[in-house]
């Protein structure tokens, strides 16, 4: 055979994809639909030549000759004519025989030049491309599973631990490429330790291996390879590129395109070029799967983690090329988070775009429309009872923002409601009115005591005197939020129910009877204008149940606590706050009735409301006497 078709040295250590290399690729290739080839498809490192070359080697003996043609490196000129001079060579060549295409980039380059004879061909590609699927079984080649990663690992590197080995691999994505990768730094002498400390700090580095001509042939050498040619392509490949950047920094979690909105891409005219309809950016997505960078799925566009790390890290040493990322992936935001926050039916939107909002680094946020997507975002995870994660990324937020905040007080006030909003929920009643009596004054003295944000204000200082004891002054400055916003838009508008609701909570520990007729109308109300399963109508709900138990109305109480508690676990996130109080006085007063409280459920709430709040608070120190560690 003419050794620059040669097969590579067979790897001695290679191990696991057992069905795909008994039984499903041989199947392919032993059917009688002679000019069918099978292409081997996946993405960056999965280890397609791997496979291909230990299938080739183990099915050597059934064909007269194997040929194998690394179309990267195959001759001089454009893709199309190498792979057609090669194939020239070793056409015409007497009895079955195989014939390896790796590494084909576009299936157009061999489509018109495949043999027709009885030669069997596997190709491997990383595009995922409609052509392929028309003119050849395509096989996906899947991440090794974990167990097979950790062996992988463990017959590399002598002396590696099960435990570490299971580590290693999960940060690795179980890619078979960056396994090699790590495995030569830990070869050379890293620590396990050490190596993951380098994948957060800089996965490039260590995705090159770990000398300088491992480089070619690592995970991060394929993916710089794979970026620069869109560098040097069209127009078109250039925006690619900018795209894939974008989905890098917005990384690591899938982003939802099918949250995307076309009349929202315009955040500045320098970077409107760039996402100009939907459809130039599905185009672009596309042609970012059919070179293998991006996978897609119904209404999903994603890198995978490590691939992004790398990127990302590229990223770092072309700040022009960086910038432009940053840019696109704030317009992508602007267009695919929800309009309000607080809207329960978003809700499921918003657990969507979450993700990729706070993986964006806010300092790179340079526009209004940016800043409000992040701000919303914020509110979303206060009412999702998000309220620890807040209160840990809104220091960084606001030191990120604070030449902008200094510039405009309106938004570091609407930062610092809802940072006393995850306070208050935490159970920081101090901190929580130390913010909200800033923002009040603050929205008084700007705006006006008459101002809706006042009001609102207003209400959230009420409950901050209250939960600290206060109670007759708390329900003296609610009364007053309460009349003025009924006063100004009706008491059936969803400001003034809320403050009424909020005053019949104060109200109940000096006058149950008040509170309860009071809270009574608020309920009718809500019912009638938001619904029986909307959020501030089953808050109003808990608290009437609340009123009945202080009037020793157990039989009513009880049925209203269960309903409510019904009606949570339906419409808000596993584990929501709300749910977990509910579920708590639920389970508290039909212990009082001497009914029968399921132990699970008992310590689910008892656990729940313990990671919001110390173990000092009274429910929770109930909670705790019931249930049976």
């Amino acid at each position: 055979m003419n050794e620059s078709f040669a097969l590579p040295h067979r790897d001695p250590s290679f191990l696991g994809r057992s069905e795909l290399v008994d039984d499903v690729l041989p199947g392919y290739l032993d059917r009688a639909d002679d000019g069918v080839p099978v292409v081997l498809n996946g993405r960056v490192g999965i280890g397609k030549t791997m496979v291909s070359s230990e299938l080739a080697h183990r099915l050597h003996s059934r064909y007269a000759d194997v040929s194998w043609i690394d179309v990267t490196t195959a001759g001089s000129g454009q893709p199309a004519e190498r792979i057609a001079a090669c194939l020239t060579t070793v056409h015409g060549r007497t009895g079955p025989h195989l014939l390896v295409l790796d590494g084909v980039s576009d299936p157009d380059d061999v489509v018109r030049c495949l043999p027709r004879d009885e030669t069997r061909v596997l190709i491997t590609s990383r595009a995922d491309t409609g052509v392929w699927h028309r003119i050849a079984h395509v096989v996906q080649v899947p991440v090794l599973p974990r167990e097979e990663s950790v062996r992988l690992l463990r017959k590399r590197v002598h002396g590696l631990t099960e435990a570490d080995a299971m580590h290693l691999a999960g940060a690795l994505d179980d890619l078979p490429l960056a396994m090699e990768n790590a495995a030569s730094w830990l070869t050379s002498g890293m620590t396990p330790g050490q190596v993951l400390e380098q994948l957060k700090s800089s996965a490039s580095k260590i995705l090159s291996g770990y000398r300088s001509s491992d480089f070619p042939r690592s995970l991060a050498g394929r993916l710089s390879k794979a970026t620069s040619v869109l560098a040097a392509g069209a127009e078109e490949d250039r925006r690619m590129l900018h795209l894939l950047h974008a989905l890098a920094v917005l990384g690591p979690a899938p982003f939802p395109t099918r949250a995307l909105r076309g009349d929202r891409w315009e955040v500045s005219d320098s970077d409107a070029q760039y996402l100009l309809t939907i459809c130039d950016l599905h185009r672009r997505l596309g042609g970012l799967r059919d070179r293998g960078l991006v996978i897609l799925q119904t209404g999903v566009a994603r890198l995978d983690e490590i691939s992004g790390a790398v990127i990302r890290d590229l990223l770092v040493a072309r700040p022009e090329d960086e910038a432009a990322a940053f840019a696109m992936a704030e317009q992508l935001l602007v267009a695919a988070v929800p309009e309000r926050a607080a809207v329960e039916g978003a809700w499921g939107d918003w657990a969507l775009v979450t993700p990729s909002v706070l993986a964006l680094d806010p300092a790179h946020v340079h526009t209004k429309p940016g800043r409000k997507a992040i701000l919303d975002t914020y509110a979303y995870l206060v009412d999702s009872g998000r309220y620890k994660e807040v209160i840990d990324s809104l220091g960084n937020l606001r030191t990120a923002w604070e030449e902008y905040f200094a510039q405009c007080r309106a938004d570091e006030l609407v930062v610092m409601s809802v940072l006393a909003r995850a306070h208050f929920g935490r159970g920081h009643y101090e901190d929580a009115e130390r913010l909200n009596l800033q923002v009040y004054w603050e929205r008084e003295r700007n705006l006006g005591p008459r101002d809706p944000s006042t009001l609102v204000a207003s209400a959230y200082c009420a409950l901050d005197l209250g939960a600290k004891g206060h109670h007759s002054d708390a329900c003296q400055l609610a009364k007053d939020s309460w009349l003025e916003q009924c006063n100004i838009f009706g008491e059936e508008s969803r400001p003034a129910m809320r403050a009424g609701s909020y005053l019949a909570r104060l109200q109940t520990p000096q006058d149950p009877n008040l509170a309860y007729r009071l809270g009574l109308r608020i309920h009718r109300l809500q019912i009638t204008h938001l619904g029986v399963r909307h959020q501030h109508t089953l808050d109003t709900a808990h608290h009437l149940a609340l009123c009945l138990v202080a009037l020793n109305d157990f039989r009513k109480a009880l049925p209203l606590l269960e309903e409510t508690l019904k009606y949570r676990q339906e419409t808000l996130p596993p584990g929501h706050p709300d749910t977990l109080w509910t579920a708590a006085h639920s389970y508290l007063l039909s212990a009082d009735l001497g009914r029968p409280v399921h132990q699970p459920a008992l310590r689910w709430a008892c656990d729940g409301l313990r990671r919001i709040f110390d173990r000092d608070h009274q429910v929770v120190r109930r909670l705790m006497a019931m249930v049976k560690y």
